[in-house]
């Protein structure tokens, strides 16, 4: 019987990981290289011809206000999307390359993603505030009964609105009633009823309430990728690029991804009813349906714990190892709202990863280690930071946490700030100070040259303004072979231009909104 489950649950997920294509930056079909009247790429067939040409008729409307583009993708492998929006938008140069006015609309199914990414021109009318009050009440309503076209619809109709357009009749969409029907299976007796409540309702209800309460106040986990030290003046700069990690069990990626949201039940629940069938043959077939779903919740709760707990412990302890401060590590993983929402929705397991990591915390006496002589480092309010460095605190490009050990060796961790994306290092001073404060085309690009861009920069910290020649590639036909269809549409795929349009080389200006449903 376990050889016939392992078989099917290798068939199951060996049919998700083919029928799954990951999308590059490169690889997405470009369709506005066809005609200027395109504003959807929509290669794995999530819209239907007629939303695509309601979508296409209400935003050439408000062409003249704004460019805005949707792309729908199953999936882009393992790529985070808010990153992924911001390089395509760039690569493609979203909107018009003086005004800035470009919005790119990207849908990622298999992450249950939609990104908002917004040139400079743009973000003054669709600010980050509506571009989340769009998806919340618009938007999420319809993926999360399933309805993606909808959804999308809705969307982009509201988009048209903010920006003064006629919201198209194929553009008003509304949510399905809900089913009402009848049939609903009964609990049989007491004490079933009150253990099925509480396992498959109230415990989850409970650990979903204080998650979302929880995340709103939590220090999130960061995924080192670099970390590089400079001495200046006997002070260690510590330079460490981070990523976020936010700790949701649906963070799986590509076959992983659809694992977590819906097939584990599905293979948990039959493994329920063969052993429930199996140890009751004579019960009748209501009450092994009925018993065979309440132990697939369990387990289904059990592994969706396990695995997000076990994430959460794992990094703490590969972040503990080349950190500064390893207890501040486990102190942010114990705070985590993972480590505590999985009390509730499986304590059977949830309080067990709560000890570990209680016991982690406890057990991580030494705090911060100075990496030159061993002894302790404490963060210290006694240190002057550079003109420099004091110059991009305030401005939020980089922020700096100063420790000093007992023998005076300094060590100063630099990280991200909160406006990091805005600013670039200027090249007098090499301070990250230095803003874009205008950008012109000197010579546009076409088939037989490439183009010319003229930036100016203005730092913020020696006051210099400078200049920056940047050389925009020349547009390439594109061949036959390099176009693929889907739903009987034709798109050219990668950086490859037809003479029938083009974007107008906008850049993003860092704004929008990133939701998940």
């Amino acid at each position: 019987m376990r050889k016939i489950c392992l078989l099917l649950f290798w068939m199951c997920l060996t049919v998700t990981m083919m029928g799954q294509k990951a999308w590059t930056v490169r690889t997405v079909p470009n369709t506005r290289l066809e005609s200027n009247d395109i504003h959807v790429s929509d290669p794995d067939g999530f819209l239907s011809d007629s939303a695509e040409m309601n979508i296409n008729t209400a935003l050439c409307a408000i062409r003249d206000k704004a460019d805005v583009f949707v792309v729908t993708l199953a999936s882009i492998g393992d790529a985070e999307p808010r990153p992924f929006a911001t390089e395509l938008f760039n690569y493609w140069g979203i909107g018009d390359a003086e005004t800035n006015n470009g919005v790119l609309l990207l849908f990622v199914e298999d992450q249950h993603a939609l990104e908002t990414e917004t040139g400079y021109g743009a973000e003054e009318t669709l600010t980050d505030a509506k571009c989340e009050r769009i998806f919340t009440n618009t938007i999420v309503p319809f993926f999360k009964a399933g309805d993606y076209e909808g959804g999308l619809c809705a969307g982009v109709g509201e988009i048209v609105g903010v920006f003064g357009g006629e919201i198209p009749a194929g553009l008003k969409t509304t949510l399905p009633d809900p089913d009402n029907g009848e049939g609903d299976l009964t609990l049989g007796d007491g004490l079933l009823g009150l253990g099925g409540l509480t396992v498959i309702v109230l415990l989850p209800l409970f650990g979903l309430i204080f998650w979302a309460v929880k995340s709103k106040t939590k220090s999130p986990l960061k995924d080192k990728e670099t970390v590089e030290s400079v001495e200046e003046d006997g002070v260690h700069y510590v330079s460490e690029m981070k990523t976020s990690w936010t700790g949701s069990p649906w963070d799986g990626k590509g076959c992983a991804g659809a694992l977590m949201i819906g097939f584990s039940f599905f293979i948990f629940m039959l493994i329920a009813l063969m052993v429930v069938v199996a140890v009751y043959p004579n019960m009748e077939w209501g009450r092994q349906s009925l018993w065979s779903f309440l132990i697939a919740t369990v387990l289904y709760l059990t592994w969706v714990c396990f695995r997000h707990n076990r994430r959460l412990l794992k990094t703490a302890k590969k972040l503990a190892q080349t950190s500064v401060n390893p207890k501040s590590v486990y102190q942010a993983a114990y705070n985590h709202s993972a480590n505590k929402v999985a009390m509730w929705m499986a304590p059977w397991l949830g309080w067990i990863f709560y000890l570990i990591l209680k016991r982690k915390l406890k057990n991580t006496e030494e705090g911060c280690v100075c990496p030159t002589c061993g002894n302790p480092l404490n963060q210290t309010k006694i240190f002057m930071l550079t003109d420099k460095h004091a110059v991009e605190e305030r401005l939020g490009a980089l922020k700096f946490t100063p420790y000093r050990c007992v023998n005076g060796h300094t060590y100063v961790v630099k990280e991200h700030g909160q406006a990091f994306n805005r600013y670039v290092t200027c090249e007098k001073c090499g301070a990250m100070a230095a803003k874009l404060t205008q950008s012109k085309v000197l010579r546009p690009t076409s088939y037989s040259h490439s183009g010319e861009e003229e930036k100016t920069y203005e730092c913020q910290c020696c006051d210099s303004i400078y200049t920056s020649i940047i050389t925009i590639p020349m547009l390439v036909h594109a061949s036959s072979s390099s176009s693929s269809s889907s739903s009987g549409r034709r798109y050219s795929s990668g950086s490859s231009h037809r003479s029938g349009g083009s974007f107008g080389g906008g850049r993003s200006g860092g704004g929008g909104h990133s939701g998940r449903w």
